[in-house]
């Protein structure tokens, strides 16, 4: 093939592999072009992979007589190469890449002009494939934010929003809050009412972050729900429900969770935990303590246990569960927020409706970290008896 700045046979643009580093044609022209698009070089073998681990410009004048040669090239392709000049395809001192010329025309090999004029293209060559390459990454991260978008959209539609009436004496205050640390929270909550005089109420959290964890979040929700309408004790739920997860969890994901429901005529709560963060109970007196712990996590294990618990709200008492994300909220000096100060803060809250205590929280938790990143989800779930 005749070019206009070099005469030559044969022109290849070859690109590493990013998993082996194995050298792919990715643009031919010239004889057997079609042969030569489907070939592979081991990474470092050839000339090209020479021209590429040295980053400088490899002439060979008679192939025949260089060890370098890759004489498989030839041989799969039925192509015969007499003398080829490879040059790398520089990004500062990154080498993405090399350009190969093979067999002058008219001429027995190529010449120091024709090394001078390769190097100039190949430098055109290297600018142009960074920014194709740059393009190629900018649309992959868009595409990556409108995917991430979309998961956080629907995960939020997944929240419930509409909070029970609280207008009587009696009547329970409930309030919600979930801060996710990165797009899509692994963190869950949830609420529902099966009857009139039952209203549940659940609060979990997904090992890792991120889209797997949010997407284990949602299937454990949905489950809840649907168990919920055959069984109404909490434990049998939370085991029903660990036997599906458990059964089908090929990323070995899990989830700690207390899920309970409220009894609107006695005000008594009936709960079961799963391995999380233990409850704070707001008495009338103002004191404010920890629940006992319990119970296994969902996912892990065939048989887990869940030991079933209960506590009655006195009107102005309150109810609160939360994820380690808050307990765990870190400061600049690698400081946790900590049991102990959740537990001091929430002295004296009694007689405080669920969104002020909710709020009450998330403030300290702010002051504590000042600033400082968010390294988990956050999430609170507080119930509240009226006063």
């Amino acid at each position: 093939m005749s070019m206009p700045w070099i005469q030559c046979e044969a022109c290849s643009i070859f690109l590493p592999d990013e998993v082996t580093g194995d050298l792919e044609i990715h643009s031919a022209q010239g004889g057997a072009a079609d042969k030569l698009k489907k070939y592979r070089i081991p990474a470092g073998q050839g000339i090209v992979g020479t021209a590429m681990m040295q980053k400088k410009t490899v002439r060979v004048d008679n192939v025949g007589e260089d060890s370098r040669f890759f004489k498989a090239a030839d041989k799969e392709s039925g192509w015969s190469t007499r003398a080829l000049i490879a040059a790398p395809l520089l990004d500062g001192e990154l080498c993405i890449g090399a350009i190969e010329f093979l067999n002058p025309i008219n001429r027995p090999s190529f010449t120091q002009h024709d090394e001078t004029l390769i190097e100039y293209f190949s430098n055109l060559v290297s600018a142009s494939l960074v920014r194709i390459q740059s393009h190629q990454m900018a649309l992959a991260q868009v595409q990556m934010q409108r995917d991430l978008d979309l998961a956080r959209e629907m995960q939020s539609g997944l929240l419930p929003k509409n909070y029970p009436p609280c207008n009587s004496t009696g009547d329970l205050n409930l309030f919600a809050a979930l801060r996710p640390a990165l797009e899509v929270s692994g963190d869950l909550y949830d609420f529902f009412g099966m009857d009139q005089d039952r209203q549940y109420f659940l609060l979990g959290d997904v090992s890792g972050k991120g889209i797997a964890a949010g997407l284990f979040m949602a299937v454990t929700r949905t489950l809840i729900r649907a168990t919920a309408r055959q069984h109404e004790s909490p434990v049998d739920i939370l085991r029903q429900v660990n036997e599906q997860l458990f059964a089908e969890n090929p990323a070995f994901l899990f989830v700690t969770i207390l899920l309970g429901f409220y009894d609107r005529k006695t005000g008594i709560i009936e709960y079961a935990q799963g391995g999380h963060n233990q409850a704070v109970l707001i008495d009338n007196s103002g004191k404010a303590s920890y629940q006992p712990s319990g119970g296994q996590p969902l996912g892990v294990f065939a048989n887990a246990s869940f030991q079933p618990l209960t506590c009655k709200l006195e009107p102005g008492e309150s109810f609160v569960i939360y994820s380690d994300g808050v307990t765990e909220a870190m400061n600049n000096s690698q400081k946790t927020y900590s049991n102990s100060r959740l537990e001091m803060l929430l002295q004296n809250c009694h007689d405080i409706e669920a969104k002020k205590i909710t709020e009450r929280i998330l403030g300290d938790v702010d002051l504590f970290v000042d600033g400082a990143e968010q390294s988990d989800d956050i999430t609170l779930l507080v119930l509240h008896r009226k006063s």
